[in-house]
C-alpha cells in the first residue's frame, strides 16, 4: 500500500517539475500573448460600449489605456518573472482557460481560442486511430509471435525477423506517402489526405481512418511480434518450462499456463506504452502524412504556428496522460506477477 501510495505522490511532482521547467522558458512569450490579448479585449469593449459612443477617439483610447492597466494589476502582470511563473503554471495544473494565439476549434464550440477545448475535440480521432490500430497489431504480433518463438530458425521466425527489419530499416513517411498513391491516387481506393472530411460523421471519419490503420499496423505488427518472440524464448530456456516438460504437459498447455503468465507483463508493459506515447504524439508524422485530424498534426500546427499556448498545453495533457499510465502499470503489475505482491 506504501508503495502505491509513493508511486502516486509521485504524479503531481513530476507535473509540477515539467510544467515549472516549460513556462520558465516561454514565460515572456505568454506574458507578450495575454498584453495582446487585453489590448484586444479592452479596446473592442470601449468602442462598442454605448456609454462612450459620444466621446472622441483620443479619450476613447485614454480610457482603453486606464482600464487596460487595471486589468494587467489585477491579473498580476506587473508582478516579477518569477511570481508569473508560478502563476501560469497554476493556471495550466488547474486547467483555468489558456487562448491560442493562432488556432481555434472546428467541432467544440467552432472558432474558441481556448486552447483545452483545441486539444480536447482532437484526442478522439488520434485514439480512434492508433488504438484501433494496436488492437489489430496485438492481435497479429502475438499469435505470430507463439508460432515464431515455438519453432526458432523455421519459416515463421525468418518471415518476422525479416519483417521487422524491413519496419525499423524504412522511413514511415515515405512508406506513409507510397502507400497513399497507391491506395489513393493509382488505385483509388480510400481517399486522398486532401479529401475534405466531416470530422463529426464516423463513417466519413472511418473512411479516412481505413488508410492510416493499415499502414500503422502494416509497419508495427513485425516489430511487436519480434519482441515478443524473443521474451517468449527468454522464458522458453528457464527451468520451469524444462521441468513442465518433463511431466510430459502438451506444449499447448505449456505455452499457456505458463510462458504466457510469466510473458505477460513485459507484453502489456510494450502494449499500453505504445498506445500512450502514439495518443500524446499522436505519431507527429503519420497524422501529418495523412493529414489526420488529431494530436500529432496539432503539434505539427502549433510549432509551424508559434502557437505556445497550444504547445503548453500539448506537453501538460501528454505527460498527465503517460504518468497515469505508468501508475496503471504498476498496479498492474501486482496483479500479474506475484512477487510485486509479496514484495
Amino acid at each position: 500500500m506504501r508503495w502505491i501510495i509513493s508511486k502516486l505522490l509521485t504524479i503531481p511532482i513530476v507535473l509540477l517539475v515539467v510544467i515549472l521547467i516549460l513556462v520558465s522558458l516561454t514565460s515572456s512569450i505568454l506574458d507578450q500573448i495575454m498584453m495582446k490579448q487585453i489590448e484586444i479585449e479592452i479596446r473592442r469593449s470601449v468602442i462598442t460600449n454605448p456609454q462612450y459612443a459620444n466621446l472622441p477617439m483620443e479619450q476613447k483610447m485614454k480610457i482603453a489605456e486606464r482600464m487596460k492597466e487595471e486589468l494587467i494589476k489585477a491579473l498580476g502582470l506587473d508582478k516579477p518573472w518569477y511570481v508569473k511563473v508560478f502563476m501560469y503554471a497554476y493556471s495550466l495544473l488547474t486547467f483555468k482557460p489558456i487562448y491560442a494565439r493562432v488556432l481555434t476549434t472546428r467541432i467544440i464550440d467552432p472558432g474558441s481560442p481556448n486552447a483545452y477545448l483545441i486539444v480536447l475535440e482532437r484526442i478522439p480521432f488520434t485514439v480512434v486511430l492508433f488504438t484501433t490500430s494496436a488492437i489489430i497489431t496485438l492481435c497479429l504480433a502475438i499469435p505470430l509471435g507463439l508460432l515464431a518463438a515455438r519453432k526458432p530458425g523455421g519459416l515463421i521466425d525468418k518471415i518476422i525477423s525479416a519483417w521487422s527489419i524491413f519496419s525499423i530499416s524504412m522511413p514511415w513517411w515515405w512508406v506513409a506517402m507510397v502507400m497513399i498513391w497507391l491506395f489513393c491516387y493509382e488505385w483509388r481506393i480510400f481517399p486522398g489526405p486532401e479529401h475534405e472530411t466531416d470530422w463529426a460523421n464516423p463513417i466519413s471519419v472511418a473512411q479516412r481512418a481505413a488508410l492510416p490503420v493499415i499502414t500503422v499496423v502494416m509497419m508495427s505488427t513485425g516489430v511487436v511480434a519480434y519482441r515478443i518472440r524473443s521474451i517468449l524464448l527468454d522464458i522458453l530456456t528457464e527451468d520451469f518450462i524444462t521441468t513442465a516438460r518433463a511431466k510430459g504437459l502438451p506444449e499447448r498447455m505449456i505455452l499457456r499456463r505458463y510462458v504466457l503468465r510469466v510473458a505477460a507483463p513485459p507484453i502489456v508493459t510494450i502494449v499500453l506504452l505504445s498506445i500512450v506515447l502514439s495518443i500524446v504524439s499522436g505519431a507527429i508524422i503519420t497524422e501529418a502524412v495523412f493529414n489526420w485530424y488529431g494530436i500529432g498534426l496539432l503539434f505539427w500546427d502549433a510549432v509551424v504556428a508559434n502557437d505556445i499556448p497550444v504547445v503548453l498545453v500539448l506537453v501538460y495533457i501528454s505527460t498527465l496522460l503517460y504518468l497515469l499510465t505508468r501508475f496503471a502499470l504498476d498496479i498492474l503489475y501486482t496483479y500479474l506477477d506475484p512477487r510485486i505482491r509479496r514484495a
